[in-house]
């Protein structure tokens, strides 16, 4: 069978590890009816496997015969709140490619057996049984629970346990405060709102600028609120969230700090003297509607990647080199603010993975306005409300992400709205909910479209997940309900995400293209909206998730398809509106 190493924390097991090899039956360590269900129903739209429900399995001792193998971990004391840990497997009798799948074979001593060791001696001196050791590397954040290392066998069917770590490894202190991520309320940016999370539920403070402090409003969420049950014909199965993938979110802290100016830069740190502060942290507030002008990044699909060669159950593989690029910018003072166009985290279900993403856009968010919109891996759920009845969300139905990144909103559940920075009037929607004709979400559009000043804010940005146009497809209804409103109001730019790639159109209605772009001195392509005709549209979903190829006969509308990770660069005066 197969055997393997895995951190274990509450009763979920996270990082996995591929190793050797025997074999038992399975029928004591069955799924139960409803969990098989679920994997089967789940395992296309939220990437579930295997893997992701072995804590619903029995996990017995093996009755093993090699008494040598060996869980040791590297680390000073209790773990910090993001650190490395190096987990040495020892006591194992002959290595090879197949026993640690892709991840460990990185240690070069693992397969040539240089790192070995005797177990026993014979009579005459000479070493009779000789085992082999590697090493890895594990990357934690703080999710408030303890963590254990777990050498496991009998594959993901019929798992038991070889042995374990002695101790559970203990967070210093569960009670930090991380995660701080910042939002625009309104468009004046003379307030921003600071979100983080703590494993305290009693309220705490942001200090910023010049003695100014603001006292925390404290939330949470449980297990109750994720949609239950998810109905295949006139079965009903669990979702992950509400079952083998729900894990404590600690408790959500949000502070607004106000009597800001607009375009200026600010100290502040968050939590307090009972649980501990986080770092000074030097953020900058976006320029005010109206004001001359705006450098944004935008982008969707970005989701996260582990930072170690550990499987998790969805991994976008490009976050961590989009990311990257994207903090150097914000470094380097060439961003004012952030817009993530739907499927954020791609939890869908499995709520730790939300630490692990919050960790991972902190050197983004915690320094600029991160504004978000909802996207199907957020939101979708069957009799859950939303638009599309796939079970896109695992089960979370919008409610862990409209908890971590709350947006200037009507309301709960109602996650549409608008801000105006710098030259631009961004209208922000959810296609995830009712856009027809007499919902409410549509007035709101035609509303707020309708109420721009376009001398004050002359560019008019339409955004939301879903795209209207792609070469792989879209939603005939959505174009044909929402579109004339985008001609009516005269929108410049819309954007979206969903389909994983790049891709740009001419100036478009109704699938015709009303106006070409021209060829500027430097070869850029240049509209001319002086002369209006329609909208470009783009779509910018290229952020992290395994990018979609392009068919080799793209309609006519279609000028520029790029199959690359990226992100959009937005450079906005009253005069120029600049995307690379």
């Amino acid at each position: 069978m197969e055997q393997r190493a895995t951190t274990h924390h509450v009763n979920k097991l996270s990082f996995i590890l591929l190793i050797l090899s025997l074999a038992f039956p399975s029928s004591s360590f069955e799924l139960r009816p409803s969990v098989a269900d679920s994997t089967f129903l789940h395992r296309n739209d939220t990437a579930i496997s295997d893997f992701r429900v072995l804590n619903r399995r029995a996990l017995f001792q093996c009755p093993d015969l090699n008494p040598y193998l060996q869980i040791n971990v590297t680390t000073q004391g209790d773990l910090s709140d993001e650190q490395f840990i190096t987990v040495n497997v020892s006591g194992v009798f002959v290595p090879s490619d197949g026993d640690w799948a892709k991840y460990v074979t990185s240690d070069p001593s693992y397969l040539s057996c240089e790192n070995q060791k005797c177990q026993k001696y014979g009579n005459n001196g000479g070493c009779e049984v000789r085992t082999c050791a590697g090493s890895l590397s594990f990357h934690v954040v703080n999710i408030r629970t303890n963590i254990e290392f777990v050498f496991f066998a009998g594959g993901f069917s019929t798992p038991c346990i070889l042995t374990k770590t002695d101790v559970p490894l203990k967070f210093s202190n569960p009670n930090s405060p991380l995660h701080g991520h910042l939002s625009s309320v309104d468009s004046t940016a003379t307030s921003m709102r600071l979100t983080w999370v703590s494993g305290d539920k009693e309220p705490q403070q942001v200090q910023y600028g010049d003695g100014k402090s603001q006292t925390s409003e404290v939330t949470t969420f449980s297990a109750a609120d994720m949609c239950s049950e998810f109905r295949l014909g006139s079965v009903v199965v669990p979702s992950p969230a509400k079952d083998f993938g729900w894990h404590d979110p600690g408790y959500i802290h949000t502070a607004v700090m106000s009597g800001l100016q607009p375009s200026s830069t600010f100290n502040y740190k968050y939590g307090s003297d009972a649980v501990g502060w986080s770092a000074e942290i030097q953020f900058r507030t976006p320029p005010a509607g109206g004001s001359d002008e705006l450098k944004f990044l935008v982008f969707g699909d970005m989701g996260k990647a582990p930072l170690d060669s550990s499987a998790e159950h969805y991994i976008q593989p490009g976050s961590i080199s989009v990311i990257k690029g994207m903090t150097e910018e914000v470094e380097n003072g060439n961003v004012d603010s952030i817009f993530h166009i739907g499927d954020i985290s791609y939890a869908t279900g499995f709520l730790v993975e939300w630490d692990y993403f919050l960790n991972l856009i902190t050197p983004l968010a915690s320094k600029v306005s991160y504004m978000t919109a909802i996207g199907n891996h957020e939101r979708d759920y069957s009799d859950s409300g939303s638009w599309y009845t796939g079970p896109d969300s695992g089960g979370e139905c919008g409610v862990p992400y409209e908890t971590y990144f709350p947006m200037p909103t009507p309301a709960k559940d109602k996650p549409w709205y608008s801000i105006e920075q710098g030259s631009v009037h961004f209208t922000v929607i959810s296609t995830e909910h009712d856009w027809t004709g007499k919902s409410e979400q549509y007035e709101w559009m035609k509303t707020d479209m309708a109420s721009v000043d376009r001398s004050k804010t002359p560019w008019l940005v339409f955004t939301g997940h879903r795209p209207m146009y792609s070469s792989l497809g879209a939603d005939d209804q959505f174009l044909e309900t929402v579109e004339p409103l985008l001609l009516n109001n005269k929108v410049d730019l819309v954007l979206f995400g969903h389909v994983h790639n790049y891709e740009r159109t001419c100036s478009i209605y109704k699938s015709e293209c009303l106006a070409m772009p021209e060829k500027d001195k430097n070869g850029i392509d240049t509209y001319d909206n002086t002369n209006y005709t329609a909208p470009v549209q783009a779509i910018v979903g290229m952020a992290g998730f395994s990018l979609d190829q392009f068919p080799d006969d793209a309609p006519s509308w279609s000028l520029v398809r790029i199959s690359e990770f990226g992100y959009v660069r937005a450079h906005a005066t009253k005069d120029e509106l600049k995307l690379e």
